[in-house]
């Protein structure tokens, strides 16, 4: 298994619970994790922080994960690595990867997957 010690990881989702599970699962494997809510607070801390991997929903009020991956695009081809999650969405998995997005997850997810492909990424 690939550490995530020292590593940053931006959990986005607008579900608090889900958010909060992502953040302690990332937690207990040493990485430092940020939070927010949607795709526009994502970019906004993007400005601020600089973070090694992104975790992201997809469908969101307030700012999609998908329009957070097309504006790091614009802002740095060489962006963090984005893996999406999600429970339903119009996009496909082979459309968001097209995009750009490492993979998708999709709800219910295995943790363990998750978490190794997120540190192979990153590694």
């Amino acid at each position: 298994m690939n550490s995530l010690k020292g590593k940053t990881v931006l959990v986005v989702d607008d579900e608090p619970d889900l958010r909060e599970l992502m953040v302690t699962e990332f937690e207990m494997y040493e990485a430092k994790v940020f939070e927010a809510t949607n795709g526009e607070e994502a970019f906004e801390l993007l400005e601020a922080q600089v973070v090694d991997v992104i975790v992201s929903d997809i469908l969101m009020p307030g700012g999609s994960g998908l329009e957070l991956l097309e504006k790091l695009k614009i802002k740095d081809p060489n962006h963090p690595p984005v893996f999406f999650i999600t429970g339903f969405s119009e996009v496909s998995p082979q459309v968001a990867i097209e995009k750009g997005a490492k993979n998708v997850f999709s709800k219910p997810f295995d943790w363990d997957d998750m978490i190794q492909e997120v540190a192979a990424a990153i590694n």
